[in-house]
């Protein structure tokens, strides 16, 4: 009978690629589509001390929000949907994209979507905000790191010696992460990444 059940559990869970309210439960078996596209992107990255993958095709778009300038093809070539879920305020998508793991990296975020993550320690997907997130020490000038890598400042924390920054178009988040670690003149950068978001009661 055990058998049986695990049998049937695993057909179901195989055959649930259409739509799936993520969940952050240890032990929930991941959808084979996320983890396929997350390993096909061949990005890595530590955010809050968690490793994510970044998802290739992956897009969260705030519910709501008015998609209509997200053609549903690009080049003559029609992006089917292969995955569709929900976190938080987020729809969450994987389409069979052409996005090659080149472009992939330089996109952080745009003004329509963001991308998404796979977080394989929780089994979660992530939403990539689009800023980096530094710590530092004293002594620290955050426009000094601002004009240094030609990224934007968009708040400094002195008192918690935190500071925000995001990217401009056509730069890599990623790459340009691994260069302030890299650097010397920041404790810490971590990509910003938003797994678990409060449900209003």
């Amino acid at each position: 009978m055990k058998i049986l059940l695990a049998v049937a559990l695993s057909l179901t869970s195989l055959s649930s690629c259409a739509s799936t309210e993520i969940t952050r439960d240890r032990g929930v078996e991941v959808n084979p589509i996320i983890a396929q596209k997350a390993q096909e992107s061949g990005i890595s990255f530590m955010s809050n001390t968690d490793q994510y993958q970044l998802i290739l095709g992956g897009r969260a778009i705030k519910k709501g929000a008015s998609v209509s300038r997200l053609s549903a093809s690009q080049g003559g070539v029609q992006n089917e949907v292969l995955w569709e879920g929900a976190n938080g305020a987020f729809i969450l998508t994987i389409s069979n994209s052409n996005t090659d793991q080149q472009s992939a990296q330089s996109l952080s975020n745009s003004s329509n979507y963001n991308q998404i993550a796979y977080n394989p320690r929780t089994g979660g997907i992530g939403v990539i905000t689009g800023q980096i997130i530094v710590s530092y020490t004293d002594g620290f000038d955050s426009e000094f790191l601002e004009a240094s890598y030609g990224i934007q400042l968009v708040q400094d924390f002195a008192h918690l010696k935190t500071a925000f920054y995001t990217v401009n178009a056509g730069q890599d988040i990623f790459l340009i992460t691994d260069y302030l670690n890299k650097g010397g003149l920041v404790t810490k950068a971590e990509v910003e990444v938003m797994e678990n978001f409060a449900v209003p009661l």
